[in-house]
């Protein structure tokens, strides 16, 4: 997996994120779709969403693992800063601001009960915490103790653990998924050589899953057994085929930022369309999705000319080097 295939990937999350939340997560929020194809294509997305986000986590973790109070501390930083400040920013906006919706019910667990998407980052967090114990006690330096562990996420996940304090229940969920990222960059899931009929494979594999689990009972409740198939079998078909379409290198180098900020842009865009008596769905979709795509990557820009902002906004520090760090994309011997 090359560095240009893991932007690609994170270009494409962040699309089908900034998608969602366009759309709508149901008929009675953004564009307020019922039905049709647009409203089916946000819904059928929901089994690779955040799996391939999480994917993509596990598989960077891989290649360059980290452990002790030193590196739990950076993600802390990374991530939890953000949920702080953005996340309650967002949060004052649902409450304060005309045609936003869902306001925080009760401010006294503001955090302590996710906020939005920002659930994502505090589960993660649990996730890297939980990966770094784990390394730490050597279950993870085999094949076998991999499996294990694997087998336990598995289980844990299908008991549709309802604790959603600080993200416990989002940790549940992503852990499968950044578990399997990890066994692809380690070596214990090698992929065959022909990618692309292994991809086709999985794919059939994955609508004919949809067909068994979803169709009859439109069960779409992300703990069943017919959505974490769906969710490993898609995000391991988008690993081994890698959509390669101009623009989504970019958008993957700014993930981090679209995905903190597109929310506020994509519901300012609506409610300006609205306010100028705009109805038509292809305006909105095309402005929306414009707008939640740049408007984080200008915030991004403005940012870095303020450390002190870009550590609480983005959990950012300075590089050390004028021209930062590089992701190194290679080949890992298996723990």
């Amino acid at each position: 997996m090359k560095h240009g295939d893991i932007q690609h990937l994170r270009g494409l999350a962040c699309l089908m994120l900034v998608l969602y939340h366009v759309v709508g997560a149901d008929p009675g929020r953004g564009l307020q779709i019922e039905s049709g194809a647009l409203r089916l294509l946000s819904d059928s997305l929901a089994a690779v969403r955040m799996p391939l986000f999480a994917l993509l986590a596990g598989a960077l973790y891989g290649l360059r693992p980290r452990a002790g109070l030193a590196a739990l501390s950076s993600k802390a930083r990374r991530l939890l800063w953000p949920v702080l400040s953005v996340g309650t920013v967002f949060a004052l906006v649902q409450a304060w601001v005309p045609g936003t919706r869902e306001p925080v019910v009760d401010w006294h667990l503001l955090h302590l009960v996710p906020v939005g998407h920002f659930w994502f980052l505090q589960s993660l967090f649990l996730v890297f915490a939980w990966v770094m114990l784990a390394e730490h006690l050597g279950l993870l330096r085999s094949r076998a103790g991999c499996a294990a562990v694997a087998t336990a996420s598995v289980l844990t996940y299908l008991s549709q653990p309802g604790f959603i304090w600080l993200g416990v229940a989002g940790a549940v969920y992503l852990l499968p998924y950044f578990l399997l990222g990890m066994a692809l960059t380690r070596g214990h899931l090698p992929l065959p050589r022909q990618r692309g009929l292994f991809a086709l494979a999985l794919a059939g594999t994955s609508l004919l899953a949809m067909q068994l689990w979803l169709a009859p009972s439109h069960d779409t409740n992300r703990f069943s057994a017919g959505m974490l198939w769906l969710g490993l079998m898609l995000s391991l078909a988008l690993w081994a085929r890698p959509p390669r379409l101009p623009g989504l290198p970019w958008i993957g180098e700014h993930s981090y930022a679209i995905f903190l900020f597109h929310v506020f842009f994509s519901a300012g865009m609506r409610i300006a369309l609205q306010r100028a008596g705009i109805d038509s769905v292809a305006a909105h979709l095309v402005l929306g999705m414009s707008a939640a795509v740049l408007g984080p990557v200008l915030v991004k820009h403005l940012l870095q000319g303020w450390p002190a902002a870009s550590r609480v906004l983005l959990g950012e520090v300075a590089p050390r080097h004028p021209g930062g760090r590089s992701v190194s994309i290679g080949p890992r011997p298996a723990c």
